[in-house]
């Protein structure tokens, strides 16, 4: 795995990240609340991605960009150095595949990847002065909000499951809330919805355009939004600009191996030829040294059969390698309306823990209310149950959830993950 380095001028990327908000259309609006632009057809298949994640993106996008002073301004500022995007560019290279995958599956523009190279410079281990974390840069208040809560060894803002899955909820919902206006939506999610909404609300009060434009709004969010657009015409354009994009390789994307018992990543990295400290950007969001298990490991495809077969010798993983494109998104925390014990007979085993473990005398059943930013995977997460044993309990024939579905989870039933 190629070292990747980490220039001054991050600077330039990372001045924009503190506060975040969210998304759900297909097309940018560069005008106004009430102009829909139409979208490109998503129908591109795994192979596209797999082939060239940036090369996928650019078949993708499908905005007018504004040549406005504005724009101008930070697209001249990005191209002093080229090479210097180049090299930030190529560090999305083991994140880029799931990121854009997430955004297709859930019909959101894939160029909306874009936001990790503004807000982290892909650097999961990134920390902002507003203590902004990851690759997206949630800010404490809105992670948890969006079921990224922090324990003493677990930083989910870090990890690129649980983060992306947040901030695809988070962009979706903000999106909604500004009827469709993407511009609106990216500003919000810099700065936060009231901010936005405040100055929606002043224009209005003098009689002015509400478009992103015409607001008055924090500095820091006046350059948010044309520096996402400038990046987005570099890439639309990126043989007009003499730029050239990242030549990712699929065996460099990130895999997943669930590991079952306690395990250090220093140990892991004896097991692999993965720097220590590759190993902790791809796992930025374990805390401690030693991860208590059960856990999800990511590393590069590369290294992961046979990782896995060490790993499985010593009897430490739990399930088959995951490749994160068949994997589905999580969002938020469960809500749970109902829950009901079915006992059997003989001894009852009260430990919620054993019961899970040991799948003996007791079955747990769930019924579980779907919430808005729910889907599949969060829940089998929450549960430690698999999505497939999800669908069987519930006749599921595909993973689609909406809110207000209710589903039924057998704990005591369920496989070990």
């Amino acid at each position: 795995m190629r070292k990747l380095l980490i220039f001054i001028v991050l600077s330039l990327f990372l001045d924009g990240c503190q506060n975040h908000h969210s998304l759900t259309n297909n097309s940018f609006k560069t005008q106004n609340i009430g102009t829909k632009v139409s979208s490109k057809s998503n129908s591109s298949n795994f192979t596209s991605i797999t082939k060239n994640p940036w090369q996928y993106m650019l078949s993708q996008i499908n905005v007018n960009v504004p040549e406005n002073d504005r724009v101008k301004a930070e697209r001249e500022r990005f191209l002093r150095n080229p090479q210097e995007f180049e090299t930030i560019a190529l560090r999305s290279e083991p994140y880029v595949y799931y990121i854009i995958n997430q955004l297709r599956n859930n019909q959101l523009p894939v160029e909306l990847a874009l936001i990790p190279l503004i807000e982290s410079a892909y650097d999961p281990l990134a920390t902002s002065s507003a203590h902004a974390a990851g690759l997206w840069q949630f800010v404490p208040i809105t992670a948890r909000e969006y079921g990224l809560k922090q324990s003493r060894t677990f930083d989910p803002r870090r990890d690129l499951i649980a983060s992306t899955s947040s901030a695809i909820s988070l962009l979706q919902n903000l999106n909604n809330r500004f009827n469709g206006d993407w511009l609106l939506t990216l500003a919000a999610y810099n700065a936060g919805e009231g901010r936005i909404r405040k100055a929606i609300e002043k224009n209005k009060a003098s009689g002015l355009p509400v478009n992103y434009w015409s607001l008055d709004l924090p500095s820091e969010t006046m350059h948010y939004v044309p520096k996402i657009l400038a990046i987005i015409d570099i890439v639309k354009n990126n043989k007009k600009y003499g730029i050239k994009l990242p030549d990712c390789n699929y065996e460099n994307s990130l895999v997943r191996i669930d590991i079952s018992k306690n395990i250090s990543l220093a140990k892991i990295a004896q097991y692999t030829d993965i720097p220590l400290n590759d190993l902790k950007s791809f796992n930025a969001g374990y805390i401690q040294q030693t991860v208590n298990g059960p856990f999800h490991l990511l590393i590069p495809y590369t290294y992961a059969e046979d990782l896995f077969q060490k790993l499985q010798a010593k009897n430490l993983v739990t399930s088959e390698i995951t490749e994160l494109l068949q994997d589905v998104p999580h969002s938020n925390m469960p809500f749970e309306i109902k829950t009901s014990t079915i006992q059997y007979s003989g001894s009852v085993n009260n430990n919620f823990n054993s019961i899970i473990k040991t799948n003996k005398k007791q079955k747990k059943q769930i019924t579980y209310l779907v919430k808005a930013g729910d889907n599949l995977y969060s829940i089998a997460q929450n549960y430690r149950v698999k999505i497939t044993d999800i669908l069987e309990w519930n006749k599921l024939k595909n993973p689609r959830i909406k809110e207000g579905d209710i589903l039924t989870i057998n704990l005591a039933n369920a496989n070990p993950i």
